[in-house]
């Protein structure tokens, strides 16, 4: 919110929304997951221009595609609106060139991770051109990587452990022959878990480093 305040939107939390349904469509539960869905399916039509903003992208995951394919109703007018924030920002930076006067400049390596999810449904080098746009010159390094392992609950299970981690070692060993100095973005929350728990790395959000970078207004 402050980020995008800072670039001038109004922004709105939507009241009375409910989890996502990922959690309960992973695990089979789509009953669960078609009732937490229609909830906010019908809040989000009340506001029929807005964008729709997400963080994590396992969540715009299921309001962009598989809210759809549970059948629910007004799912794709829904879907027409939704965005990951970067991809949102990068889209709008193209259009407002000013804002590049709105942050400090960065002194460290950008080293990113995109979720599966994100790759799954978007070319992810918005992540890449927001950077540049923001701060001409930056260059980010987008990691070849894979998944995680953590696969949302999956890699907290005891049963799948050992292979949750055998899976996020090829990420653990991207992250390794990184600087010590580098910043590490990660959208998805269950890649950052997963990053702190294979590594020294504290990885964040890029809206941490966009926060951190704005200038006093």
């Amino acid at each position: 919110m402050r980020v995008l305040e800072h670039l001038g939107f109004e922004v709105r939390l939507l009241k009375q929304r409910r989890c996502c349904g990922r959690p309960s469509f992973s695990q089979g539960d789509l009953d669960r997951a078609r009732r937490l869905g229609d909830q906010n399916l019908r809040l989000l039509a009340q506001h029929p221009q807005a964008p729709i903003l997400f963080l994590e992208p396992s969540c715009y995951s299921m309001f962009r595609e598989d809210y759809r394919e549970l059948g629910l109703p007004g799912a794709a007018q829904v879907a027409s609106r939704c965005h990951l924030l970067e991809s949102f920002l990068a889209d709008q930076a193209e259009r407002h060139p000013e804002w590049r006067d709105r942050f400090r400049p960065l002194n460290t390596e950008l080293v990113i991770h995109a979720h599966c999810h994100a790759k799954a449904l978007s070319d992810v080098r918005y992540l890449t051109r927001l950077v540049e746009l923001i701060w001409p010159g930056k260059q980010a390094d987008l990691l070849n990587s894979g998944c995680c392992g953590m696969a949302g609950a999956f890699g907290a299970t005891q049963s799948e452990y050992d292979l949750s981690c055998r899976v996020g070692q090829s990420l653990a060993d991207l992250l390794s022959a990184q600087s010590d100095d580098a910043s590490v973005i990660a959208s998805g929350t269950s890649c950052r878990h997963q990053i702190e728990h294979l590594t020294p790395r504290r990885p964040r959000h890029f809206a941490e480093i966009l926060s951190e970078a704005m200038k006093p207004i």
